[in-house]
């Protein structure tokens, strides 16, 4: 299991399309989608090679990730079969979650609520 923030949540996402890391899901907050600055493969193009299940949580107030880039994210998610959940919060800005939390409680009590079900639900299927 991968959890990451912001750029590591673009790592986390990118290590589930690695055939050299073994992972049972990742959780990524406001991963990056856009590489290209970096000059790395986005996980939008990655998508295809993931073989764990993704939690995606991102801020609709993001200015650094358009809602163009979700969208074409869990599309190609969904397209590759890859089991996901995006989820975006109308309003919230990058690192709502981390640093923004007590402006953006509800988000961040709402994205904590589903992180730890995710991985109550994916840790305990990689048990099994």
């Amino acid at each position: 299991m991968a959890v990451g923030f912001c750029y590591g949540g673009t790592q986390a996402f990118l290590a589930n399309a690695s055939s050299r890391v073994e992972l049972a899901g990742v959780v990524g907050f406001y991963g990056g989608l856009d590489t290209s600055r970096w000059g790395l493969k986005s996980p939008v193009e990655v998508a295809g090679e993931m073989r764990g299940p993704v939690l995606g949580l991102f801020g609709g107030a993001d200015q650094s990730i358009t809602p163009e880039h979700v969208a074409a994210f869990e599309q190609a998610l969904a397209e590759a079969g890859v089991e996901h959940e995006i989820v975006t919060y109308p309003g919230a800005p990058h690192s709502f979650f981390d640093r923004k939390q007590d402006e953006f409680a509800d988000a961040s009590e709402d994205a904590w609520r589903r992180v730890l079900g995710f991985l109550g639900k994916v840790g305990a299927a990689a048990l099994s």
